[in-house]
């Protein structure tokens, strides 16, 4: 039972299913007292779960007699404002094994709390106000593995707390005001696996505190406020997984801190860290993260580290180091990843990188690094990644990487590059990926044959002479936006890039499309031409592409488009030619694109797409989409698409939005019938002709939002029989016909928000019952009579309102102006004279389901009629 308001439960509620009921949820309720009465019967009861409830105490004998005594398992009892527990009240609970007392009120416990519940294995006090919690309250939880008392008040762990409970595994007790731990505190424990006691207010770890627990595998003190990692805080606990320390205010790390741990996650990030001591970390090997990330490190010692200990992730971020030797790297043998991004290095040394076989991953990006000395990573026989971004590097010379075969991706963006040494990739051999956007690059620099994709976008590249790339079949992906090409491609920019498939030369100031450049290019399959200066083109414009899939030439200013000005192009799927300078587009442009799917000519200046005998895209023989948005076109004519009976066709989606129409004619109905969405919404649209609408056979959403309408008439939208969606918001609308609509089985939306009519018609709430429409009226001045109560009434009898339905308001009569429908009541839905049909008659507290006489009784079924109630 979920969100019930109820208040009592009968001595016999439950009587009939006493015998077989096993589980009982009662979440949400307003129960102010224990039901002890209605659940002692429950005899195969298991579990037991009262979620959300105004229970205030548990008195004595609130279990007492009960019949699950001998097979409850699970109690809980949570979130409600229980504050006090009788002495020894679930003494008769003996086979319990999950207490959960979670989100309640309780400041204390007494003394012997849960006496007799030896089979308890979870206890759950989270989140209530407890100060105190000794042994004298859970020393009787001899099997207890779990518990949890987070989120509490508690100030200290007393000694020998958990002395008897010697298989407890898991203890959680964030969220206190702990001030203290040491050795005294865990001692007896040595099962425990997690120890959870993040968010206190620790200041104090005392010598050997963890040496009791050699099992420990968490531990967690993150956010607390400890100063120092002291000596052998954390010692030979060999089973270790997790030391989080984090947000601390620890500055240094002394001698023997952390010794004899194996695969552990030490994170020490989001302190004051300043020192580390010699000898810090002795025989930790194989630390699978360590995580020294924003402090204040300047250096750390050679000796921190003893030669068994390493990392294999090392994470230095957002620390003061300078120089990459002031991190000891010698022994750190096993060291897979390293990350000393945002610092305040100023160069990579010689000798910084020992021969560290396994390191495959290095980030020194978001530092001031200006030199490299030459073949420092040569070492690293395994480097796959190389971060050295939004830094100052000015040059890269010949030896700076030296030979390193196994790099995979080598990320140089964000510097003030001027000069790659021709050469200086040439012993990359295997570099499959290279950024070098955002530095001032003036020419293009020799590339290993190797290379998948370059990014060279955001430079100062001007020209890219004959014989610049190598001959390769390896690249794929060539990124030359934003640099300063102009018309200066000329035939052979591009010779050599035999398997080019992307190329991005966008914002490059280009005026004439480099025809002849792309000639070397017959494996390419996208060109992205947009923010350029081209304002024609002419016939031919690109010459032979013939696998070029997709074409962007947005935002030039393009004025003209020759005649077969895209000839060549057999593959074209998609064409952009959106934010241009567009008046008209003469027939035949498109000629020889006979694959082109996805046609966007929005944000120009368009008129019409014919000449009233062709029309513009009768060449597009496997045309999809068209956007034709934001243009000036005021009227479809019967060559505005593609129509012919020998012909296919097979649009299904334009766009007229954001136009001048504002009449549809039957003209609409010629090259549309295979239409599934069109959108006319944002025109001036007054009247649309009888039986258009109807002949899109195929059509299925239909949007004329924000146009002028006034009526919605059965002859204009006899819509077809696959139709699922209408949008009609804000139009005029105040007069609608609905017969014609509802005679479709798959309408699923009809928006008609912010219009002018006055009444929600009950046939078409007749049809919300019985289909899963969706009718929007918000916006509409309505009018909050009796004639509204169908609709009122269904509202109330839905388990949940749309959020279409909770903005309907009423605008008349004058009492009920301004008001939500949803929140005014059923007797203020009035009519003068009163109607006497049922449908428009106040809904009744209670409906009956049946009214029979049987064998002298009489049996009445009945429900309560408001979901609301």
């Amino acid at each position: 039972m979920t969100d019930t308001p109820l208040t009592s439960i009968a001595d016999h509620a439950f009587y009939g299913i006493n015998d077989t009921l096993q589980e009982l949820h009662l979440v949400r309720t307003e129960l102010p007292e224990f039901p002890t009465t209605a659940l002692k019967i429950l005899g195969l009861l298991k579990v037991l779960n009262i979620d959300g409830h105004r229970i205030e105490m548990l008195p004595k004998g609130a279990f007492a007699g009960a019949q699950f005594e001998g097979t409850l398992e699970k109690l809980h009892l949570v979130n409600g404002p229980l504050g006090e527990l009788a002495a020894d009240i679930f003494g008769s609970l003996k086979k319990v094994k999950t207490l959960d007392l979670h989100g309640n009120q309780l400041t204390a416990l007494k003394k012997g709390q849960f006496k007799g519940m030896r089979e308890v294995e979870i206890l759950d006090l989270a989140f209530n106000n407890l100060t105190k919690l000794d042994a004298t309250h859970v020393s009787d939880l001899t099997k207890m593995t779990w518990c949890n008392v987070s989120n509490n008040a508690l100030t200290e762990i007393t000694r020998g707390t958990f002395a008897r409970n010697t298989v407890l595994r898991v203890v959680n007790m964030a969220a206190n005001a702990i001030r203290k731990i040491d050795a005294n505190t865990f001692r007896g424990m040595r099962f425990l696996r997690r120890l959870y006691l993040s968010d206190n207010m620790i200041s104090d770890v005392g010598r050997g505190t963890f040496g009791s627990v050699t099992r420990i595998g968490t531990i967690d003190l993150a956010r607390n406020r400890i100063k120092k990692v002291d000596y052998q805080m954390f010692f030979q606990l060999n089973y270790v997984e997790l030391i989080d320390l984090a947000e601390n205010e620890i500055t240094e790390i002394q001698k023997d801190s952390f010794k004899d741990l194996y695969l552990t996650h030490i994170n020490i990030s989001h302190n004051r860290l300043e020192t580390i001591e010699p000898k810090s970390f002795i025989n930790c090997a194989n630390m699978t993260v360590l995580d020294l990330s924003h402090n204040l490190i300047r250096a750390i010692p050679r000796t921190a580290f003893d030669e068994t200990t390493y990392a294999t992730e090392w994470i230095v971020t957002h620390n003061l180091l300078t120089n990459m030797t002031q991190l000891p790297l010698s022994n750190m043998t096993g060291l897979k990843i390293l990350n000393v991004s945002y610092n305040n290095l100023v160069e990579i040394p010689k000798n910084t990188f020992p021969k560290l076989w396994e390191l495959h991953t290095i980030d020194v990006s978001h530092n001031n690094i200006s030199h490299i000395y030459n073949a420092v990573f040569q070492n690293l026989l395994s480097l796959r990644n190389l971060n050295l971004s939004h830094n100052a590097l000015e040059k890269i010379g010949p030896s700076t990487f030296g030979t390193l075969p196994t790099l995979l991706e080598l990320d140089l963006s964000y510097n003030r590059l001027r000069d790659i040494t021709r050469g200086a990739l040439a012993k990359t051999t295997g570099l499959r990926f290279l950024h070098m956007q955002y530095n001032k690059l003036e020419k293009v620099f020799q590339i290993p044959i190797s290379l998948n994709e370059l990014n060279l976008s955001h430079n100062e590249i001007a020209e890219i002479p004959e014989k610049t790339w190598p001959t390769m079949n390896s690249l794929l992906g060539l990124d030359l936006n934003h640099n300063r090409l102009a018309n200066n491609l000329a035939r052979g920019s591009f010779a050599g890039l035999l398997t080019l498939q992307r190329l991005h030369l966008e914002s490059n100031g280009i005026s004439t499309i480099p025809k002849d450049s792309f000639s070397d290019l017959g494996t390419m399959q996208y060109l992205y031409l947009a923010h350029n200066n081209i304002t024609e083109l002419p016939k031919g414009a690109f010459g032979s592409l013939p696998i070029l899939f997709e074409l962007q030439i947005t935002d030039n200013g393009l004025e003209s488009v020759a005649e077969r000005a895209f000839d060549g192009l057999l593959q074209l799927l998609t064409l952009n030619m959106s934010s241009n300078l567009l008046r008209s587009v003469p027939n035949g442009a498109f000629f020889g694109l006979v694959s082109l799917r996805r046609l966007d000519m929005s944000h120009n200046l368009l008129s019409s797409l014919d000449n009233k005998t062709h029309g513009l895209l009768d060449d597009c023989l496997s045309l999809d989409e068209i956007n034709l948005s934001h243009n000036r076109i005021s009227f479809v004519t019967r060559k505005t698409f593609p129509s012919d009976p020998y012909i296919p066709y097979r649009l299904r989606s334009v766009d007229l939005s954001y136009n001048t129409m504002s009449i549809v004619t039957g003209d609409m109905k010629v090259g549309t019938t295979t239409l599934h969405r069109l959108n006319l919404s944002h025109n001036n649209i007054k009247e649309i002709r009888p039986n258009v609408l109807g002949n899109l056979t195929s059509l299925r959403e239909l949007d004329l939002s924000y146009n002028e309408l006034s009526k919605l008439e059965n002859e204009v939208f006899r819509m077809p029989v696959n139709f699922t969606t209408l949008y009609l918001h804000h139009n005029k609308l105040w007069n609608a016909s609905y017969d014609a609509l509802l005679k479709l089985d798959n309408l699923t939306l009809l928006d008609l928000r912010s219009n002018a009519l006055t009444h929600f018609e009950p046939e078409l709430v007749r049809r919300m019952k019985a289909t899963n429409l969706t009718v929007a009226l918000g916006g509409n001045p309505l009018q909050c009579d009796c004639y509204m109560r169908p609709l009122f009434h269904h509202l109330r009898l839905l388990p949940s309102v749309g959020e279409f339905y909770k903005e309907l308001e009423c605008a008349a009569p004058n009492s009920l102006a301004g008001e939500r429908l949803y929140n005014v009541t059923d007797e203020l839905l009035a009519c003068v004279p009163a109607v006497e049909e049922e449908a428009f008659r106040p809904l009744p507290d209670l409906r009956f389901r049946e009214i029979a006489y049987f064998r002298g009784q009489l049996v009445v079924n009945w429900y309560v009629a408001a979901t609301s109630d």
